[in-house]
């Protein structure tokens, strides 16, 4: 029998196995490479997203602050025309009413609108203030009496709710 043929069997299945253990060892790494590449290329899009955003987030703050500025300027006007004009008390009365109205219109156009309830409307916590209990002829229980100061929303953001009194319950 010859026991030198399977032993130079044996040395050349070890050398096949330990190239082929090589080979997996090289597509590991070269798996890992990529998977580190895509890493690391993900998480350099992630930080041009967020720098993007805080930059755009940043423009259009200033770009909402000058159209606010733009509405503005016209009523600031206003009051420089009011503040020069010499006069009674009526031209000067005259004048507020007329930043007034040049304010409230540059607060429709930027979107703000005012909350004026009428007095009988029912009270809604989410955009009226109550204040105090005031009776008011034909006005029912927990209806508003009064409207005292009127109210600002953006859209469905109340900014200042009316405030406005509520008719008392009959036993009060």
């Amino acid at each position: 029998m010859n026991h030198a043929a399977p032993s130079e069997d044996a040395d050349a299945f070890d050398a096949d196995d330990s190239t082929g253990d090589e080979a997996i060892d090289r597509d590991f790494e070269r798996e890992i490479a990529e998977l580190n590449d895509k890493y690391l290329r993900a998480l350099a899009d992630y930080q041009n997203f967020r720098r993007r955003s805080i930059e755009n987030e940043q423009r259009e703050r200033v770009a909402g602050v000058a159209a606010l500025g733009r509405l503005l300027v016209p009523v600031l006007d206003q009051f420089e025309l009011a503040l020069s004009a010499s006069g009674d008390a009526e031209r000067l009365r005259d004048g507020m009413k007329l930043i007034r109205t040049e304010l409230l219109k540059a607060l429709l156009a930027a979107g703000v609108e005012p909350v004026e309830p009428s007095v009988g409307d029912e009270f809604d916590p989410n955009q009226h203030e109550a204040v105090m209990r005031q009776p008011a002829e034909g006005v029912g229980p927990d209806a508003i009496s009064a409207v005292l100061q009127p109210g600002y929303r953006l859209g469905e953001m109340v900014l200042r709710p009316a405030k406005v009194a509520l008719a008392p319950e009959p036993n009060d």
